[in-house]
């Protein structure tokens, strides 16, 4: 089982003043919504700046901490992880993937270029949008090609992280992708083989067969490597969850589902 890796740094503007809600066991939840655009290179090695937008969720103190704080246009530091979570829905089972932030730092706004779009939320020119990941294949790679030729990869990672305080151990199970020599390259792993991923985290929507606006969130990757094998280190080093009173900030969480449509 390859160690666990799990980060992921973002620098982007609010887009609106964040919303700070509690659950029914008095845990603070704050949501934080980013948008910037990446800087990227298409086929033919020519710049492109391609947008993105996503929420990060502050738990406990974080929250509080800030939740009177940032005001929209403010840019920010975000240090996190992914955290995969299921819910149950109308007999219907849901998941979600979302940025868990664990260290926020408003950043100054001077020489910064952002741009509006057309709801009127500022964007950050030249931000950060950063994935690091180690973990296992949950299947096989599905390799395909576009009409035009274009390699495209779709992966399960499994990534394991050991909560601290308790020592139970969680699975996130993150979805990524890889074009053209690199989607090739990954098509020929396998089911269970360990794998590195660095890359940028995206958003997909789409209307399902009863009409329903869906969303999810996968990592787009930029680089992968295999890791050497060797012992197992379940848990390994990872960056540990906030604490609140002494209590896994996780626990309360039951009661509070997630939306069901991203605030932008």
């Amino acid at each position: 089982m390859a160690r666990g890796l799990n980060q992921v740094f973002l620098i982007g503007t609010l887009t609106a003043r964040p919303d700070m809600r509690y659950t029914q066991g008095g845990l603070a939840v704050l949501d934080l919504s980013l948008a910037g655009q990446d800087l990227l290179l298409d086929e033919a090695g020519q710049e492109k700046e391609v947008p993105w937008y996503h929420r990060v969720r502050l738990l406990g103190r974080q929250a509080e901490m800030w939740g009177d704080v940032l005001e929209k246009g403010q840019p920010l530091f975000v240090e996190g992880r992914l955290e995969y979570r299921q819910w149950e829905k109308d007999g219907e089972k849901r998941s979600e993937l979302q940025v868990r932030g664990e260290f926020i730092d408003p950043l100054e706004a001077r020489h910064r270029e952002t741009v509006e779009d057309a709801r009127g939320q500022p964007r950050l020119r030249r931000a950060l949008n950063q994935v690091l990941l180690m973990g296992n294949l949950t299947r096989d790679p599905d390799l395909r090609y576009t009409p035009q030729g274009t390699a495209v990869v779709r992966l399960g990672l499994a990534v394991n992280e050991r909560r601290p305080r308790t020592g139970e151990e969680k699975t996130h199970f993150i979805e990524v992708q890889a074009w053209r020599e690199l989607a090739e390259w990954a098509g020929e792993l396998r089911k269970g083989d360990g794998l590195l991923v660095i890359g940028r985290l995206v958003n997909d929507s789409w209307t399902s067969s009863s009409g329903e606006r869906r969303f999810q969130t996968r990592v787009e990757a930029l680089r992968l490597e295999r890791p050497t094998r060797g012992p197992a280190q379940a848990g390994g080093s990872r960056p540990q969850p906030v604490q609140t009173g002494g209590v896994d900030i996780d626990e309360g969480l039951e009661d509070f589902p997630p939306e069901e449509d991203l605030p932008f």
